[in-house]
């Protein structure tokens, strides 16, 4: 299918992609699931009545630590289930955040919670969210800073720049078939695409940064050779592959974006002083 031209010239938002401080239903909804799964079905006995007395008191636990509410859950739990659920939808992005994470904590079995966070993080991660459990608590896998960095650099005005950092966002973020060693190679591409029309030759990212006329970090200039070498190795993602899977995920393609958008961010920089 062809591309959105917000999609080709870089105007897709970043903050549309990770969802950072926002929730869509798709992810809203799959989270519920998740809920349901491992707190209500699997938890409450054939006939409607909980299997356990320690799941009573989870759920009265539920309702005066989190909804604060004197509500007595019914023992019968059909109509629990619905009062939840209601609950639930009525809450805001943050606060559904706030009520996964209380679950999980609040549970007696531990290896119970565990096993859901685990699930959760997968749904998180291929619903594109800023956020992960870490241990027992949901933080943020992508920060403010970082998000401006991918922003700015998808409004430079070097086109090839945009139009590879723009490629590499949609691949990471494609929820169907997220292609993780693709948008690492539009990346690095992004770079050296700068570099190429900085430095006015047309040859690889390591040789356009020995030979630019701009005053470059060294350290800097070393750690972007060395990052392009990796996707240069023979197994590796620019070159044709060996039969050996190159292992990425979703951690490296996200790092790969936010650290070249802010090397695209510093040779330009650097080059209009």
């Amino acid at each position: 299918m062809r591309q959105r031209f917000s999609q080709r010239y870089g105007f897709a938002k970043v903050r549309d992609k990770f969802q950072v401080k926002s929730m869509d239903d798709a992810l809203k909804n799959r989270l519920w699931n998740q809920f349901r799964i491992y707190y209500l079905d699997a938890i409450v006995e054939n006939n409607g009545y909980f299997k356990s007395k320690n799941e009573y008191y989870f759920f009265i636990k539920l309702y005066d630590g989190f909804f604060k509410t004197s509500n007595k859950p019914d023992n019968y739990v059909i109509y629990l289930i619905e009062d939840i659920e209601n609950r639930f939808e009525n809450l805001s992005w943050y606060e559904i955040y706030d009520f996964i994470e209380y679950v999980a904590e609040i549970y007696h079995y531990k290896e119970h919670s565990n096993q859901f966070r685990q699930e959760v993080n997968k749904v998180l991660e291929e619903e594109m969210s800023g956020y992960r459990f870490v241990d027992n608590y949901i933080a943020p896998i992508i920060d403010e800073v970082e998000i401006k960095e991918v922003e700015e650099a998808l409004e430079s005005v070097y086109t090839p720049a945009r139009k590879h950092l723009s490629n590499a966002l949609e691949l990471l973020s494609d929820r169907e078939n997220p292609d993780y060693q693709n948008s690492i190679k539009e990346s690095i591409t992004a770079v050296e695409s700068v570099a190429k029309i900085i430095s006015g030759k047309e040859t690889d990212l390591a040789k356009c940064l020995k030979v630019m006329d701009i005053d470059l970090n060294g350290q800097f200039k070393t750690s972007m050779i060395n990052l392009y070498g990796w996707t240069n190795k023979e197994d590796g993602i620019r070159h044709g592959h060996t039969g050996e899977e190159l292992k990425t995920s979703f951690e490296e393609a996200k790092y790969m974006l936010v650290t070249c958008s802010a090397f695209v961010n510093y040779l330009i920089a650097k080059n209009n002083k």
